[in-house]
């Protein structure tokens, strides 16, 4: 089979496209699944870097795919050969609150291989089935961005009707983020360098935009576009750059949620505001396989579609990463096994 390697050194231009044995019997309780497509996530180009750094080479890169159950073992009872699925990112995260043994392997990572191959081999609780109104490119679109999007804003934010909901940036969660706003019908403003972007964003359903390039006080144009109130609900990715200006921007009683360090990793903070707004700022990474399966189920009831801002084939994922590095994606990138 073909299989993606980060080898020699770390970084975009050692990625190497090689060939491997394909996984045979899968063990009693596990499955066999054929990839068919996987997406690129920001954190895909840290690890392929080892910005972090926790990586040890040599390391199959990518953390979200989506594929067909080929083989299942004796004990498996989640799943039939046939069934389209998807890895999870955190294998050992099934449901309930996030534990340090939760988090303690993702895909892509150190800790496990990655989804850059033609098949591989989880365990039955290490997958979940995807709505039957997505394709094979769009699930893999799902299990870092979409289900972040997802945990943010309605496990831990639980944004309501009405409500106005800021997304910063066009990249994949933010995208998912707007989409899933709409989706639940809160008033959701979106912030872009790009004014194109911002006609697209408005085409999702985005009520209000703003160019952060011409308007660098971006958290006092949130509060004017919401007459003076502030923006109830914050999916904040922009870290040490941005952070302050969502306080600014928040509500009395407003949920940021950090989920990205894109701007900057540290950053001195208005801590009056925090208290006095009575803001809750709450760190998530990813989210759990029932969330994952509520996400799903919400599309099939809802009919959303993610957003694909290209494709490329297999033997060009490289270019994918670095597709995303440009920062010129809206939505998310995917990568087809199949072309």
């Amino acid at each position: 089979m073909r299989v993606w390697e980060v080898q020699d050194a770390w970084g975009i231009d050692h990625m190497r496209l090689v060939e491997k044995d394909t996984p045979n019997e899968p063990g009693p309780e596990e499955i066999l699944i054929k990839l068919h497509a996987a997406s690129v996530n920001y954190r895909d180009l840290v690890t392929v870097e080892n910005k972090t750094p926790f990586g040890a080479l040599p390391q199959i890169p990518l953390s979200d795919a989506a594929g067909e159950v080929v083989k299942a073992g004796s004990k498996v009872d989640r799943f039939a050969v046939g069934d389209r699925v998807c890895p999870s990112f955190f294998p050992k995260w099934q449901d309930g609150p996030v534990s340090k043994a939760d988090r303690s392997v993702s895909l892509g990572s150190a800790s496990a291989a990655g989804v850059l191959q033609e098949y591989v081999t989880v365990h039955q609780e290490a997958a979940s089935r995807f709505s039957d109104k997505l394709s094979y490119q769009e699930a893999a679109t799902l299990p870092c961005a979409g289900l972040t999007a997802w945990r943010a804003l309605s496990a831990e934010a639980k944004l309501q009707k009405d409500e106005w909901l800021l997304v910063q940036g066009t990249g994949g969660v933010s995208i998912f983020a707007l989409l899933i706003g709409k989706m639940v019908g809160a008033r959701v403003i979106v912030t872009s360098s790009s004014d194109e972007k911002l006609e697209r964003a408005v085409a999702l359903g985005a009520d209000a935009t703003i160019n952060y390039k011409k308007t660098p006080d971006w958290g006092k144009e949130a509060l004017e576009i919401t007459g003076g109130t502030g923006v109830d609900v914050i999916v904040e990715v922009g870290g040490g750059g941005t952070i302050n200006q969502s306080i600014g921007a928040a509500a009395v009683g407003a949920r940021i949620v950090v989920i990205g360090v894109l701007g900057g990793r540290t950053q001195e903070l208005l801590m009056p505001a925090i208290f006095g707004k009575n803001l809750s700022l709450q760190g998530i990474s990813v989210g759990n396989r029932q969330q994952f399966e509520d996400l799903n189920s919400a599309i099939s009831k809802n009919g959303l579609k993610p957003v694909i801002d290209k494709v490329f084939p297999f033997e060009k994922a490289d270019e994918a990463v670095r597709h995303l590095e440009s920062g010129q994606h809206f939505g998310k990138i995917v990568i087809d096994f199949e072309q």
